[in-house]
């Protein structure tokens, strides 16, 4: 069981003629009448003035300055809000950042959007901090699981470059079928669930392309048959072996990463026999398996978050979009992130509510079509 914890005032500001008082309960714990008991209080010192300002909702206003109870008074009391996450929004109402205000774990993250619904914060006013955290964070050392939980802010924040780069981990370093990780009791909050479809999608795609890259050249491995292509061909299989993708059947136990950054695909290695052709030589090389990682390198940027959202088509027309970019290869035309043909590819999917809408309006047009042919 948490210990409780009582926090001193926090001065978000120092002038402040209002004190807002959280009360955070322990949701992995039960007192004796089965209710979660208070983990920690936290008081802030803040601006009746700013907040009325800033909320730009009617509960706040309600709050601070209608007819409750509270209106009247110099001291307001929220229950079942984290204190860190409420920290945050204060702090950012107040224009009060602190060094610590970037040192949250990402879990609060999620109890601050979490607040935005409901409180009716506007989000998009933690985007700026949001750019910070990302650029302070060591984004090279963050785990899976890590990488899983960050999915849906840096969507939610709207961090496209976050986004595209915890995408493309997620594609390259998940052995299995990629989801997401929510680490509150929110469970209304999480990606779209065509999000973890194209993820799958690509990480799928980039095991396509190793198969490929790796096995293909058997196909057509001699076209000569040398004296010595059998015992070539045996000697490319055993290089094929020291690159994890063998055997097959079990290959799904390791990520695309795993297999890349093995021994045997970074340091391929063949015993050429004796007499080979020079056909079976370049085979053996290892030529195809440094181009076929230097191609999974390369392969994509991570989702697009600007080709995500048809919502807001650049050119007035969603079939104009995506022919615009289909037909002139301008693949991230107005999009924060630079990115190629894949990225695009497999961002280009749309809200989930204006993709549901736009598929309506286009079956209804076909119909429409096709009744009036009749």
């Amino acid at each position: 069981m948490a210990t409780f914890q009582t926090q001193p005032l926090e001065e978000i500001d120092p002038a402040g003629d209002l004190t807002l008082n959280i009360v955070e309960y322990d949701y992995e714990a039960y007192n004796a009448n089965g209710e979660h008991p208070p983990l920690r209080t936290a008081s802030f010192q803040v601006s009746r003035q700013t907040l009325l300002q800033v909320a730009g909702n009617d509960y706040w206003k309600r709050l601070l300055a209608g007819g409750f109870q509270e209106a009247g008074s110099n001291a307001i009391t929220l229950k079942d809000d984290s204190v860190a996450s409420m920290e945050l929004w204060l702090r950012v109402f107040h224009g009060n950042l602190v060094e610590d205000s970037y040192l949250i774990p990402v879990e609060q993250i999620w109890h601050a959007i979490e607040l935005s619904r409901k409180y009716l914060f506007h989000l998009e006013k933690l985007n700026a901090w949001f750019k910070t955290y990302w650029s302070k964070m060591d984004k090279q050392g963050l785990e899976t699981d890590e990488l899983r939980a960050l999915l849906y802010p840096c969507q939610a924040l709207e961090h496209a470059k976050a986004f595209a780069y915890v995408t493309k981990r997620l594609a390259n370093e998940v052995a299995a079928h990629i989801e997401e990780l929510n680490p509150t009791r929110f469970r209304h909050l999480r990606c779209e669930g065509r999000v973890i479809q194209q993820l799958n999608a690509v990480r799928g795609s980039m095991r396509g392309k190793i198969i490929a890259g790796l096995f293909e050249p058997l196909n057509e491995f001699c076209r000569l048959k040398c004296d010595v292509h059998e015992k070539s061909i045996a000697a490319y299989l055993e290089g094929v072996k020291r690159t994890e993708i063998w055997p097959l059947q079990h290959q799904h136990h390791k990520s695309n990463k795993d297999v890349t950054d093995s021994a045997g695909f970074l340091n391929w290695k063949c015993t050429t026999p004796k007499g080979a052709c020079y056909t079976c030589q370049k085979q053996l090389s290892g030529a195809n398996v440094r181009k076929t990682r230097e191609d999974l390198m390369n392969y994509w940027e991570g989702l697009c978050l600007d080709c995500m959202d048809i919502s807001q088509p650049k050119t007035g027309d969603s079939d104009t979009d995506y022919w615009l970019h289909n037909g002139l290869g301008q693949w991230s035309l107005g999009c924060d992130l630079s990115h190629g043909r894949n990225t695009w590819y497999f961002s280009f999917m749309g809200r989930p509510e204006v993709m549901t809408k736009f598929q309506q309006e286009q079956l209804a047009r076909r119909k429409g079509g096709r009744y009036d042919s009749d």
